[in-house]
């Protein structure tokens, strides 16, 4: 995907360029410069001819690709001068050649390219001019559709036809909104047709809008449709009129239902509302689209419509009907006939399949370029997965989809945009949202747009899904060409240790199998992201080197067995996203934060699966952690003013109190969290007598959790601290203490704090 492939290169140079490890050379300098005259030019152009491309797109991606490692191996050369291995791999000299040659290579495509924009605005020019004395009935009248019981849509024809034919009298526009292929055109027809509706409205109106739409083809579809009225016209007022005139005449005084079936843009709107007068007499539109803003954009206050998929009931219902009282009652009854029909079946299914891949592979060809890359990489994770909307954002940044923002912080925000965008757009489906309906918690796909995903990822090469399959060694070097991105099982994963030189950038191992040795981290130099969350990983006392040499990861999540922890893991310079998975959560292992100088100023989540201590602090260190959005399970013993202060924007925290009693002074010490003023999420691992009042003057908590024995002391002191944020004007803080020894219950009419109980 070249789109994708530009905001990556466009990521890498301006890291590289104001990184402050090292130096590049100034003629390597100049260079990498001259690559950001040719960047922002050709996003432009995809943005503005997202499909004139085809012809050149893997060859340009290839290119940018190209320039992108040979940076990177410029940098590693760079941070790893001193060492007589990284000399031996990439020898001085190799990198400026190869960039000179990629420089000449985009300089000739940015030539093809320059042809081809101008090419494609004078072919703009004359479809608009065909367009202006375009006449055809193609998008008028209703579609042919098989008129027979609609198996779970039975509410949306009750609500549709109390909207159509009910109050109130004004003109009224009524929105069908869902994904592809849901049945919004059949649901229409079926209304359209109905008796009551039909004997209901003097004028019936159907217009197709699609996506290459243009006001002199839906005002000809309107009139073509209306042709009969026509008739009431002179020759020579007809000849006065314009389309408009006309439209607006014949609908005039009459009650009308006008069916707008599958717009694409807000702009189809606008073109032809004037045509539709509002005479006060129960007149409708029904209009039909994938876009949830489209749909609301007509009349934002016109309740919206929303097809959902089919339940287990209603698609057993329909499997019934289709197959059993359908097409097997009429055939024979016996077991020939219904195996000729099995043996068939498949045929079948496979037309049946290319026809929803058609159907939805529009959805995808109306996404924006930006978009694109953030819908396909949710194929890369496993079918029926429910996915936690932090660890899509978290990847979707490393794997250098997002654009940088001004503000560093905002990377979160854009990628919640993003997803919001995406589900607007009827793609993704939403799973779970906050209690107060603001923002996504989890999402998930649908198994055809994962496919979808799956296919569109592997033509533009995007990501290469190798899940499931098992690949020999031969096959899997060949399979791997050119590939940024793997999904694999661990079976396969060794294999990758055969890539020498790789430009792998992204490993993601998504189900368990073996005991995977990190051996094969020797060959893919350029890692970025490496998620590995669902395996064990052998430890080697190698680990510590092979993790020093990953320069640019920027996302690890891996699960490490009871062994010593990989100090070289807090070296990482890059490192965005840490997640260590393992079984020492309960049984004291302790991971200690040691290595202070330079620190890690690109550190955004920290997820450690054992007591975190921040310890042997240089006096007058300085430390950089200033983009530190998450922690845990950092330790009481922690939570000191000086370290606080290093970590200012932390939003979320888990904080481990294993043996510390409440009266213990460094659990006196939680005052302290007062210096944390953007603090959103507060997880408390404490036998707490009460809350520390001081926590109460945060103004951004949205959650306390304290899990622990609850005591009614505990209850009181949440009432307490939510009482203070109510004086901050904040209502929605929620206090949850979850009890872990004791059943002791509390009148829920006495306290607003919830009580939960585990065993």
């Amino acid at each position: 995907m070249f789109y994708a492939a530009l905001v990556s290169l466009a990521n890498t140079i301006d890291r590289s360029l104001n990184h402050n490890l090292f130096s590049i050379p100034f003629e390597d300098k100049q260079r990498i410069i001259s690559l950001c005259e040719y960047v922002t030019p050709f996003q432009a152009f995809l943005e503005k001819f997202p499909d004139k491309f085809t012809s050149i797109e893997g060859r340009m991606r290839e290119v940018a690709n190209d320039a992108e490692d040979i940076i990177e191996y410029l940098v590693l050369e760079k941070v790893f001068s001193s060492s007589d291995d990284e000399s031996g791999c990439h020898a001085s000299g190799k990198h400026e050649l190869q960039l000179e040659k990629v420089i000449e290579e985009i300089d000739l495509i940015a030539g093809e390219v320059k042809k081809i924009q101008d090419t494609s605005s004078s072919k703009d020019v004359q479809q608009r001019g065909a367009d202006s004395s375009f006449l055809s009935s193609s998008s008028s009248g209703a579609p042919a559709i098989c008129k027979e019981a609609l198996v779970g849509f039975e509410d949306y024809v009750i609500k549709l036809k109390e909207r159509l034919c009910g109050e109130p009298s004004k003109l009224h526009v009524i929105p069908i909104c869902g994904m592809g292929g849901i049945g919004k055109t059949t649901l229409a027809k079926n209304i359209y047709d109905d008796p009551l509706v039909v004997e209901n409205f003097v004028i019936h109106v159907w217009v197709t809008i699609s996506q290459d739409y243009s006001a002199q083809r839906i005002l000809s579809s309107l009139l073509e449709s209306m042709k009969e009225f026509l008739k009431e016209f002179k020759l020579n007022e007809l000849e006065k009129l314009t389309d408009e005139e006309k439209v607006y005449k014949i609908l005039m005084g009459r009650k009308y239902l006008v069916v707008m079936d599958d717009m694409w843009s807000s702009n189809a709107w606008d073109v032809v509302r004037k045509v539709f007068p509002d005479d006060g007499n129960g007149s409708r539109i029904l209009l039909t689209t994938r876009l949830s803003d489209v749909a609301s954009y007509p009349d934002p206050s016109s309740k919206l419509h929303e097809m959902h998929l089919m339940d287990a009931d209603q698609s057993w219902d329909l499997l019934k009907q289709k197959v059993f009282e359908g097409l097997l009652s009429t055939v024979s009854k016996n077991p020939a006939s219904w195996q000729e029909i099995a043996e068939n079946v498949k045929s079948v299914e496979t037309a049946d399949q290319e026809q929803i891949e058609e159907i939805l592979s529009l959805s995808y060809a109306h996404l924006p370029q930006y978009l694109r890359p953030y819908f396909l990489y949710m194929g890369s994770f496993p079918e029926d997965e429910e996915i936690r909307d932090v660890k899509l954002i978290r990847l979707w940044v490393a794997e250098g989809f997002m654009k940088p923002p001004i503000d560093l912080e905002s990377f979160e925000k854009v990628g919640e945009d993003c997803l919001e965008e995406l589900v607007k757009r009827n793609l993704v489906l939403v799973t779970k949202r906050k209690c107060d309906g603001s923002r996504i918690k989890s999402c998930s796909l649908h198994d055809l747009m994962r496919d979808l995903c799956i296919r569109k990822a592997h033509e533009t090469k995007l990501f290469l899904n190798l899940m499931e399959k098992h690949i020999e060694k031969e096959s899997f070097t060949e399979s791997m060409q050119n590939q940024r991105r793997v999904n694999v099982d661990s079976s396969n994963l060794m294999n990758l240790s055969s890539l020498p030189g790789s430009s792998i950038h992204s490993i993601k191992c998504s189900r368990y199998e073996y005991v995977v040795k990190l051996d094969l981290l020797k060959s893919v130099r350029l890692l970025r992201v490496l998620d590995m969350e669902p395996d064990d990983v052998k430890y080697s006392h190698l680990l510590d080197q092979l993790l020093c040499e990953l320069f640019h990861l920027r996302y690890l999540a891996i699960r490490l067995p009871r062994k010593p922890f990989p100090s070289a893991l807090w070296k990482l310079q890059n490192l965005q996203t840490l997640i260590i998975r393992d079984h020492m959560r309960w049984n004291g292992g302790d991971v200690y934060f040691t290595h202070w100088k330079g620190c890690m100023p690109q550190l955004r989540h920290v997820e450690i699966h054992s007591r975190l201590f921040f310890n042997n602090i240089p006096q007058g260190t300085t430390c950089d952690l200033q983009n530190l959005q998450t922690l845990s399970y950092l330790s009481h013993w922690s939570c000191t003013e000086s370290i606080l202060k290093m970590i200012p924007n932390l939003k979320k925290l888990k904080i481990d109190c294993s043996f510390g009693k409440s009266g213990d002074p460094h659990v006196a010490c939680l005052s302290d969290l007062i210096h944390l003023q953007r603090l959103e999420n507060l997880e408390i691992y404490a036998d707490l007598n009460g809350i520390p009042n001081d926590i109460g003057e945060i103004p951004t908590l949205e959650l306390i959790e304290v899990k622990g024995d609850a005591k009614m002391s505990l209850v009181e002191s949440a009432e307490e601290i939510q009482k203070e944020q109510e004086d901050l004007d904040n209502s929605t803080l929620q206090v949850v203490c979850i009890n872990a020894k004791t059943s002791r219950q509390f009148d829920s009419d006495e306290v607003r704090t919830r009580i939960l109980y585990w065993s």
